[in-house]
């Protein structure tokens, strides 16, 4: 299923069409139907962690959240944490956040700002380099005890469109090369230039995989959003998948779902969404058919309601939803007015648990603008850039996320726990609209049976 958003989408054009999927995955039939195990079994976990993410690229954070020398923040990820610190030489470190004195976390904090880290056990000391600049009353200690590398370790550290990624794998791709593709078709969202406008973590009762999957089709829609269908096509949609797995899936906005009789009617929903793009519905003579040439009119005019320059946007970017996935963890709902992602974190060593991370960045918009109903973005929240929000750690009980994706998280949970069920014997099936699902686990088995380029000391 690739029936194009926009016809006549040329090369080079952000809308063209990736080539035919069975291309880069020819073994891609096999991934119409999955076990459970994957998601359940605890000896998984272990060997994705061997096999997939101490070997592959995942994103850490933000470049702006290093404002200055001496700015860090901490990633975690599965069993290992990060400190991803700007040294004095301007350079971003990804530093192994563990003292060399008895393994306690240097950092406990989710960003801070200062020269040194100081363990906060024996204030064994390090630079931003990660250097060891004080064993505290080293006189104390045999200097058969101290010889060896007393240094922080560090990975790989790589950035790209603002975001600062990682890898423990020293044989892994560049960074761009990894990436592929994915780096032009996004060019225009210049999100190197965005802001953190709303950052929430929430911790779930399922696997992470089941979690991502949620967000790679639209096919739930309707059954799960169905508020959303009279301004969302559902049904139909424009998918293209890139090498190494990663892949877009191109939803269609501003116009009626074809599972909607009414075609015609620009419903209170269309007429929301109209003057939220600085559309007037009471001047507005077209059917809704027309509204999204309507919308995309009133963003290309030069003094739109946003103060953005949409020109180096095509017209199905202004109008409708981009939804890039990039392998393994990581989805972007993509506007020019803002990107909700997604990053989906493994736990340790409990498959039916993992952390959900939520980042809404957003370009500076003109004084007087708000943000988009769609981006997720609360009342209240600062979206100048003036000040950088506090990371929420929300719960299931309060969550923080907007209605849509408390809808999602109902699913999300309610999948793990059915796939325990010994009435679940025969596993996933997956459709023609859940194909990105099909092509994630292709990748994924590239990785753990292997095929991909690994550090000394993986698994075989």
């Amino acid at each position: 299923m690739t029936w194009e958003i926009w016809d006549g989408a040329g090369p080079g054009s952000a809308d063209e069409k990736s080539p035919h999927p069975h291309i880069l995955y020819p073994e891609l039939t096999e991934y119409r139907r999955l076990n459970t195990e994957g998601y359940t079994d605890p000896k998984v976990v272990d060997q994705e962690w061997q096999q997939l993410w101490t070997q592959t690229w995942t994103c850490a954070g933000r470049v702006s959240d290093l404002p200055e020398t001496g700015s860090w923040f901490r990633y975690d990820l599965g069993k290992e944490s990060f400190i991803i610190a700007r040294g004095n030489d301007d350079q971003i470190r990804a530093l192994y956040n563990v003292c060399q004195h008895r393994g306690r976390r240097l950092v406990d904090g989710d960003r801070g700002q200062g020269l040194k880290f100081v363990c906060p056990f024996h204030s064994w000391a390090y630079d931003l380099t990660g250097k060891n600049v004080r064993v505290t009353d080293r006189q104390m200690f045999d200097e058969k005890t101290l010889c060896g590398d007393v240094n922080l370790k560090s990975v790989r550290c790589e950035t790209w469109a603002g975001f600062v990624f990682i890898s423990m794998n020293p044989q892994a791709p560049a960074l761009l090369d990894f990436l592929g593709d994915v780096t032009r078709v996004m060019e225009s969202y210049q999100m190197e230039d965005m802001h953190v406008v709303r950052d929430v973590v929430l911790t779930m009762d399922c696997n992470w995989k089941v979690g991502l999957e949620a967000f790679l089709e639209s096919y739930h829609l309707h059954a799960t959003h169905p508020q959303a269908m009279p301004v969302t096509e559902d049904y139909l949609g424009q998918f293209d998948i890139y090498k190494n797995g990663h892949a877009r899936h191109v939803t269609a906005v501003a116009i009626p779902s074809v599972r909607l009789k009414d075609q015609t009617t620009v419903s209170p929903l269309l007429q929301y969404l109209m003057m939220d793009s600085g559309v007037d519905p009471t001047s507005y003579s077209g059917t809704a058919a027309d509204v999204r040439a309507a919308i995309c009119d009133a963003k290309r005019s030069p003094d739109n309601r946003f103060g953005l320059d949409y020109s180096r946007f095509t017209d199905s970017q202004i109008t409708d939803d981009w939804n890039y996935f990039l392998f393994p963890n990581m989805t972007f709902n993509s506007h020019p007015e803002g990107i909700l992602i997604m990053r989906f974190l493994p736990h340790p060593t409990d498959p039916g648990l993992f952390h959900y991370h939520v980042l809404v960045i957003m370009p500076k918009l003109k004084e007087s603008a708000k943000a988009p109903f769609y981006m997720g973005v609360e009342e209240g929240d600062d979206i100048s850039g003036a000040t950088r929000p506090d990371r929420i750690r929300s719960s299931k009980e309060f969550p923080q996320l907007g209605e849509v994706l408390e809808q999602d998280i109902g699913n999300i949970e309610a999948v793990q726990q059915g796939l325990q069920s010994k009435g679940f014997a025969e596993g996933m099936r997956y459709g023609e609209q859940e194909l990105r699902i099909q092509v994630f686990h292709a990748e994924l088995d590239r990785y753990l049976k292997g095929m991909k380029p690994k550090s000394a000391g993986s698994l075989p």
